[in-house]
């Protein structure tokens, strides 16, 4: 009974002990801080930077920047007494706008506020909406844009849905500085096709429309596997290990797999149209273990090769053209987790186009250079082949 008083006690100081903690200052007040002085802008697309000198005063524990956006929201900007600068981002329009900016001493007591005035330059969302391009391409569209200063930015892809409305279909975000994207499976009949960038802050462009408004989708199907076959050049690799078989890369079935021996990286195979055609793209389909994808011997990174007549048995690289190297993407960039959006990229196959200007090709090898295992092997499932046979 003593022990169970004493563990009672115990607890209720505990219990005490937590409910008048408070959350205070790490510094007792000690009235407003000094200002800034010396205060210089240097303009940059999109906000500014802005210098200063912070007064010699020991409790002075950080700068703030209050500042409203072109949307007409208010954000601030923080930097600590480190510094003698801080960023204001989130503009998109050109005009003067006004800036506060405060001194913060360790009680969180604000100085007085200095003013100062920005004008920021054409901003990134502008400057890359300034670039969009909008063409035919094989089954819809085709949407390019130049992002040279790499930011994040949100671009989103229309065109009318069953009823003719403007519907949103697709939306990606990025930083590349160089954008491609492409809308497909629409009929060849005129139809609109708009584009709009967004950036983090809320300010958008306005709808971007080709020139006429509407495009034409040029034809395209999925070239037919019956007279498809996986050719057998002295130098591509032998994909009939472990249960694999070279044709079951072109057989339908997302269950079967090729696989190429240990140690085979980099691992090339042919594959024979069996026609001449104008190819849009090709897409390539993972191995699925499990539930997951992205892991043992599945393609990351590939080269593509294309050839119109007949290669030589001897597989000389010296007659065939490097039309693309490049990677499969995973859309979440982690390293570990598999997200749905990997998961829904991964089932729906992983698409490489081809450019619009490249002639009709009957042969096309893939070289598999490196796997998400980092395997000496690789096993792809299945790849289809789109275009317009001549």
């Amino acid at each position: 009974m003593k022990k169970l008083i004493i563990l009672i006690l115990v607890l209720a100081g505990t219990m005490q002990a937590c409910t008048e903690k408070e959350n205070t200052p790490i510094s007792s007040a000690t009235g407003k801080p000094g200002q800034v002085t010396e205060v210089s802008v240097e303009n940059l697309p999109g906000g500014a930077t802005i210098s200063y000198r912070i007064p010699n005063q020991a409790e002075v524990l950080s700068v703030k920047a209050v500042y409203t956006i072109s949307t007409g929201k208010k954000y601030e900007a923080d930097a600590s007494f480190y510094n003698n600068k801080l960023s204001i981002t989130g503009f998109n329009d050109e005009q003067e706008h006004e800036v506060l900016l405060y001194t913060v001493n360790r009680a969180q007591e604000l100085s007085d506020p200095v003013k100062c005035t920005i004008k920021p330059m054409p901003s990134p969302l502008k400057l890359t909406a300034a670039t969009v391009q909008i063409q035919s391409d094989f089954g819809g569209a085709r949407f390019s844009w130049m992002n040279e200063l790499k930011s994040p930015l949100a671009f989103e892809m229309y065109t009318p849905d069953s009823l003719g409305r403007m519907t949103l279909v697709r939306i990606i975000n990025s930083q590349v500085m160089e954008g491609t994207q492409a809308l497909r499976g629409y009929p060849p009949m005129p139809r609109e096709f708009g584009f709009v960038v967004k950036d983090n802050f809320g300010n958008r462009s306005d709808t971007i429309f080709p020139a006429g408004r509407k495009l034409t989708p040029l034809f395209e199907e999925r070239l037919p596997k019956g007279s498809m076959a996986i050719m057998k050049l002295a130098n591509d690799q032998n994909f009939t290990n472990w249960e694999g078989s070279d044709q079951k890369i072109i057989d339908d079935d997302l269950t079967s797999f090729g696989h190429s021996p240990s140690s085979s990286l980099p691992a090339p195979f042919t594959l024979d149209l069996g026609v001449t055609a104008k190819v849009s793209r090709i897409v390539l389909f993972q191995r699925k273990f499990g539930n997951s994808f992205y892991n043992w011997g599945n393609p990351k990174d590939i080269d593509v090769y294309v050839k119109v007549t007949t290669p030589s048995q001897s597989g000389d690289w010296s007659e065939w053209k490097k039309i693309m190297e490049t990677e499969i993407v995973k859309p979440s960039g982690s390293s570990s987790n598999v997200t749905d959006d990997d998961l829904r990229a991964a089932e729906n196959g992983h698409e490489f186009t081809f450019d619009l200007s490249q002639e009709p090709v009957r042969y096309i090898r893939i070289v598999v250079r490196s796997t998400w295992g980092s395997t000496t092997f690789t096993h792809p499932a299945e790849i289809d082949v789109y275009g317009e046979r001549k």
